[in-house]
């Protein structure tokens, strides 16, 4: 698995590829509690080794399987590439390498301007329009 994540996001400078950030478990969990993505990671395996048993490549995962694989099935491809892209990029040492920030917008976030209560004044001058319950 770490060979195939590695050749979709390869490993840049100072930082590993898809297979060295040791998505596997954030992917797992993802194909678990995403009705999309059940099932991506073993059917896009299946298909890889598939391609592999008939091209007489064993264990060699190279790009031109990866090629054979989204030619033979591209909307299994374009999801195994989005659940694998979604889980990179939501890792937080890709984010230090990029520049994101990490973490919450709020509190440290985005500031937001000082409550203005004059926003309420026409909604607190109208009638009540529903029916009191005791």
């Amino acid at each position: 698995m770490q060979s195939i994540l590695d050749l979709l996001i390869p490993p840049i400078e100072n930082l590993a590829g898809a297979g060295g950030l040791n998505l596997e478990e954030e992917l797992h969990r993802m194909s678990t509690e995403h009705s999309k993505y059940t099932g991506v990671i073993d059917r896009s395996i299946d298909a890889i080794t598939s391609i592999l048993a008939s091209t007489g490549l064993n264990s060699q995962v190279t790009s031109e399987v990866i090629q054979q694989f989204e030619s033979s099935d591209p909307r299994l491809f374009e999801l195994l590439l989005e659940i694998v892209y979604t889980a990179y990029y939501s890792d937080t040492r890709v984010h230090e390498r990029i520049g994101w920030k990490s973490g919450a917008l709020q509190p440290e976030g985005h500031p937001m301007p000082p409550w203005d209560e004059s926003i309420l004044d026409r909604v607190r001058k109208r009638k009540p329009f529903w029916t009191h319950v005791d």
